[in-house]
């Protein structure tokens, strides 16, 4: 009897430091930043390129779509290097800043995750589509990333970074834009984080969202579950992710900041295999039963950010449209 008990308590100890060694090993892989911006390390609006990285995509029709993009077509010749402040005042931030067009609406474009920064290819393609449409543009790095300060080893989610948004927007004012000439455009967990920096600002009332997470329990069974584990391991990765960061985890919802005041635009690729579409529906769901003013694109055959490269044109008019129609 005591040999039995003496191998239940072994084994109990082994599954549930598996369990917590598992959930930990996730939440670190999920978390860990690498402050580059990869591939794209060093590019500018001048010479960036899809297909630099366009061999790492698994997917063949991401891969050709990147490595056919007419990338030169795109290109900016003339910016400022700018250096600002966070609302989180110990924190510097970069940006390039392209103000060609007096009185005209300016966007501040916001990157995704590691490796990541406003030199990867979406952030420049943006940062075109809204120039040739006649709107000035400012693409920051956020903490960790690119030009502005390293504070932490680990991804907070958006959920401090917003502030380094909201202190482009203070930048922005100080050099003259007013409130409502500013615009929000995020990429993918840019997009999360420019609804969080919005909600924190009444006064952005234009934020474009591409291919945005929407709910933290959907993500987070989305995320454990390209590692092989169930939902199961959900609570451990919580904590582990709580204990890495510094931040609560849980409260990663930005379809839950959403405003009836602020106008906003969702577009999502209807394959996106990278942040799934069910996030999008969740968006037009929420927005259609709270009366939030926002307008919905899903874009055919199209994987996770592929919608710009795909239909360029069309991304910008519709850019252009939302955006001259909330911002003066």
């Amino acid at each position: 009897m005591r040999r039995i008990l003496k191998y239940l308590i072994i084994l109990t100890i082994f599954i549930t430091s598996s369990y917590f060694i598992a959930g930990f090993y996730v939440a670190y892989q999920i978390l860990k930043i690498d402050h580059s911006c990869g591939l794209h390390e060093g590019s500018l609006p001048n010479n960036w390129s899809t297909s630099i990285d366009a061999h790492q995509y698994k997917n063949l029709s991401q891969r050709v779509l990147r490595e056919n993009f007419p990338s030169k077509n795109y290109f900016l010749k003339d910016w400022q290097d700018v250096y600002f402040v966070s609302r989180d005042k110990d924190v510097k931030l970069n940006g390039w800043l392209f103000n060609f067009f007096p009185n005209r609406p300016i966007i501040i474009v916001t990157h995704g995750i590691n490796p990541n920064g406003k030199c990867k290819s979406e952030a420049n393609l943006v940062a075109s589509l809204l120039v040739n449409k006649n709107f000035n543009v400012l693409t920051i790095d956020l903490r960790n990333y690119g030009q502005s300060d390293r504070v932490t080893s680990f991804e907070d989610l958006g959920l401090r970074s917003y502030q380094d948004i909201l202190g482009a927007f203070d930048f922005l004012k100080k050099i003259g834009f007013s409130n409502s000439q500013i615009g929000l455009h995020g990429i993918s967990l840019g997009a999360s984080t420019s609804i969080f920096a919005a909600f924190h600002e009444p006064e952005i009332s234009a934020i474009w969202s591409d291919s945005s997470l929407a709910e933290f329990n959907m993500i987070l069974k989305d995320e454990i579950a390209r590692y092989g584990l169930s939902i199961e391991f959900g609570p451990v990765v919580s904590l582990a992710g709580k204990i890495l960061t510094g931040t609560n985890p849980t409260l990663l919802s930005p379809a839950l900041k959403l405003s009836k005041t602020q106008s906003y635009f969702f577009t999502h690729g209807d394959s996106d295999t990278r942040v799934l579409t069910r996030h999008f529906q969740y968006f037009k769901e929420y927005s259609l039963k709270n009366k939030i003013d926002a307008k919905f694109w899903l874009v055919k055959d199209s994987d996770h950010l592929d919608g710009m490269l795909k239909y360029p044109e069309e991304y910008s008019n519709k850019m252009e449209k939302f955006f001259n129609s909330k911002l003066k």
